[in-house]
């Protein structure tokens, strides 16, 4: 199955699809809404509500769009009304970096590191970094999931990137 499938038999209501479509956007996901609540138990309600949402909405999905952007968005948005809702200050979890990492060998040394240099960066920052760096957005893509001009994304992406150089430089990482 391909997502195009899968995107159509979800239509129909079909588990088999909707398995496929978590599995293929469920990291993006998680990371976009940790991002914003840092709270696992949170993100975990978050991502429940977001592909609710996803099966509820999956008709009114445009084919012009990529469909991890229009995930992504939806769970950006219920991430933010949360937060709205619930201002409050809400702490890096250092177990967090395991999914916001996949790809790097969680150990202790690369927790402590991955959640530090992103303990450095604000909201907004961190957001595209995440975007870009563990989930492989183009800037562009970025641009359209945040709502914010594409010289705005690299601007971000670039003051973040040398936050983290210098901050490596001071520490001697």
């Amino acid at each position: 199955m391909d997502l195009v499938e899968a995107i159509e038999k979800l239509k129909k209501k079909d588990n088999e699809a909707f398995e496929y479509i978590y599995n293929y956007t469920k990291s993006s996901v998680y990371g976009i809404i940790i991002n914003i609540v840092k709270s696992r138990d949170v993100t975990e309600d978050l991502m429940q509500d977001t592909y609710i949402q996803v099966v509820k909405s999956i008709n009114s999905y445009n084919s012009n769009y990529k469909f991890s952007s229009w995930v992504i968005m939806i769970a950006r948005n219920k991430a933010i009304d949360y937060y709205r809702k619930n201002k409050k200050e809400m702490l890096i979890d250092i177990t967090e970096s395991e999914y916001l990492f996949p790809n790097v060998k969680s150990d202790v040394t690369n927790e402590l590191n991955a959640n530090y240099f992103l303990s450095l960066l604000d909201d907004s920052e961190r957001e595209v970094v995440i975007l870009y760096a563990m989930e492989n957005y183009k800037h562009k893509e970025i641009a359209k999931i945040l709502n914010k001009p594409v010289g705005t994304i690299t601007w971000l992406y670039n003051k973040a990137m040398k936050k983290m150089r210098d901050n490596m430089k001071e520490e001697k990482l």
